[in-house]
């Protein structure tokens, strides 16, 4: 988590995910090639029947302006921090592959704030004070 951290916004970019750019060897000295093997073929067993119990739950425009703004905060980390991003803007990569991989909509809005007590604040909490999952 301390690499998605946003520091002007003193908030984390999201929730989740695995990062392995540095994984070089498990703890145990070994490859981390089965580990991360494992790690992929478990993603989408996991994965898909969360998106087809939730894919079709209705929403609002509200909650569609909040899913945008959460857009823009990936993108804002991506641009300003990421190291992947920054070495394919900087000549190094293909420019064109970097910003295509960026959210087609997202939403730039000053200050928002959400509503105390509702799933957007709690998220926001969630993305500043966020749980050690590695001890």
């Amino acid at each position: 988590d301390k690499y998605f951290y946003i520091p002007a916004r003193k908030e984390h970019r999201g929730v989740g995910g695995i990062f392995f750019d540095d994984l070089q060897q498990l703890d145990n000295g070994k490859d981390p090639l089965p580990f991360v093997k494992e790690v992929a073929l478990g993603f989408m067993p996991s994965y898909l029947p969360l998106v087809e119990k939730s894919r079709n739950l209705p929403f609002t425009e509200e909650q569609r302006q909040w899913q945008l703004v959460r857009r823009g905060r990936y993108l804002e980390f991506n641009l300003l921090y990421d190291r992947g991003v920054r070495f394919g803007l900087d000549g190094q990569g293909r420019t064109e592959s970097v910003m295509v991989s960026a959210p087609p909509l997202i939403a730039w809005k000053y200050n928002v704030v959400p509503e105390p007590g509702s799933p957007e604040a709690t998220l926001v909490s969630t993305l500043q004070n966020p749980r050690e999952w590695v001890h």
